[in-house]
């Protein structure tokens, strides 16, 4: 039998770069990494770190929501960052999205470049619907 998939896309980019915001498969739901930037792919807050992270999980919490689901929900995070040390110092930005649930496994990796050399931060997740 056939994987059923469920995918939602909220921007042309997407389209263009051939990737959806999320996937459902079965019980899970998976999430493309989200960024600062807006409906035409252009960053937003640029050397802000703890804006960036605000927006990132702003943009997550509507991908939950189209699902009907919360950040209880996220049982997985993957974050990718230019600057580690910004990222630890805005943590609370995150914790504030989990403050009423238990937080999800979660790395955090310091690399070179994103799509876009004003993004700070990119921020994958998986959530389920149990």
């Amino acid at each position: 039998m056939a994987l059923q998939k469920n995918v939602l896309n909220f921007r042309a980019v997407e389209k263009d770069f051939s990737f959806s915001q999320a996937v459902r498969a079965g019980n899970l739901l998976f999430v493309s990494g989200c960024v600062s930037w807006d409906e035409n792919a252009n960053p937003v807050a640029v050397g802000d770190m703890a804006a960036q992270m605000d927006n990132v999980y702003k943009d997550l919490g509507r991908t939950l929501a189209a699902y009907n689901l919360t950040f209880n929900n996220v049982v997985k995070e993957t974050m990718y960052t230019r600057d580690m040390d910004a990222m630890v110092g805005t943590a609370s930005v995150r914790a504030g999205y989990y403050a009423d649930c238990a937080p999800p496994a979660s790395t955090w990796i310091e690399i070179s470049r994103l799509v876009h050399p004003d993004l700070l931060l990119e921020v994958e997740i998986v959530a389920t619907f149990d």
